[in-house]
């Protein structure tokens, strides 16, 4: 629980946190953010749902795939095992399994998010919603057991049969893509609720993913750039209609969004003083942990 009660004193540090910008002698003032505040989870949901629609857009039709890769919650010695070890383990998997996928797909336009999810006791599995642009390819489940197979080679808490044999529901294939950001969003984001009233499993998980550095949601380059074009479309205001093509709209030249603001302080305001940090007294705070000097080994499965 000690680092869980570290992840808390870190989120309300965030509470009444700002962050001070400044133009010809004019200041201003604005909120500190961090991913595991409820807005985050929105602007996640957002980004989701523009890749969907950027991917239903696409000129060939498109069809979804989801993997889900996960390995062993306990050690060799049949008890649990360090959950940041675990989430580690399960991010090589996939560190190795991701270039498999694009053996696969070597014949297709595609692209994808990356999300984690918690398991109800707290460990984290990871989901790759893969976009293919192709209304009808010629893949099946079967395909993907190089890219199960990668991970479970990679992640030794990771077994092959059942969790990751493309027959069970390792692997999901889609010809429908309209639920796709709703199915995976409720991963992904707190929607409006504080998160540390969320339950202690989950504060486990946030917790995990803070000590890490583990982002709970990753989009791949060309996904970005689809996201994009649908922000443009939203904010010009544009009808479906007049919209025209992904690619008529990636010709157009960035713009230029820097206003000249210079970022000078950061500081919290609890009331109408704020308090200036000095950014030369921070630090890490460092724990002893409990049996660090024994390895946690997991357990080897086939």
């Amino acid at each position: 629980m000690d680092c869980v009660n570290e992840w808390r004193d870190w989120y309300r540090g965030y509470e009444q946190s700002h962050i001070e910008f400044e133009k010809d002698g004019e200041t201003v003032r604005a909120p500190l953010r961090n991913s595991y505040q409820p807005d985050y989870g929105k602007k996640d949901y957002a980004k989701l749902k523009d890749l969907e629609r950027g991917a239903e857009r696409h000129k060939d039709g498109s069809t979804t795939v989801m993997l889900t890769l996960t390995g062993s919650h306990v050690n060799a010695n049949g008890e649990p095992r360090c959950i940041a070890d675990h989430m580690r383990d399960v991010q090589g998997g996939y560190n190795a399994a991701r270039k498999r996928i694009a053996d696969v797909l070597s014949d297709y336009d595609w692209e994808y998010a990356r999300v984690w999810e918690p398991h109800k006791d707290g460990y984290g599995h990871l989901h790759i919603a893969i976009f293919i642009f192709d209304s009808d390819p010629e893949i099946t489940k079967s395909d993907f057991e190089p890219v199960m197979r990668s991970h479970v080679r990679n992640c030794k808490p990771a077994g092959y049969d059942p969790a990751h044999k493309p027959e069970n529901d390792a692997v999901n294939i889609n010809n429908e893509i309209d639920t796709l950001g709703t199915y995976i969003s409720k991963y992904i984001g707190i929607f409006g609720e504080n998160p540390l009233e969320r339950s202690i499993e989950e504060q486990i998980f946030y917790t995990t993913t803070w000590a890490t550095g583990t982002q709970k949601v990753t989009f791949s380059n060309g996904a970005h750039e689809l996201m994009k074009i649908e922000q443009f479309r939203r904010e010009t205001g544009l009808k479906p209609e007049d919209r025209g093509s992904a690619e008529d709209e990636s010709e157009h030249e960035e713009i230029d969004e820097s206003t000249g603001w210079e970022a000078k302080a950061i500081c919290t305001v609890n009331s109408r003083t704020p308090h200036y940090n000095d950014p030369t007294s921070g630090g890490v705070d460092m724990t002893a942990i409990d049996g660090s000097d024994t390895l946690d080994p997991p357990p080897e499965r086939e």
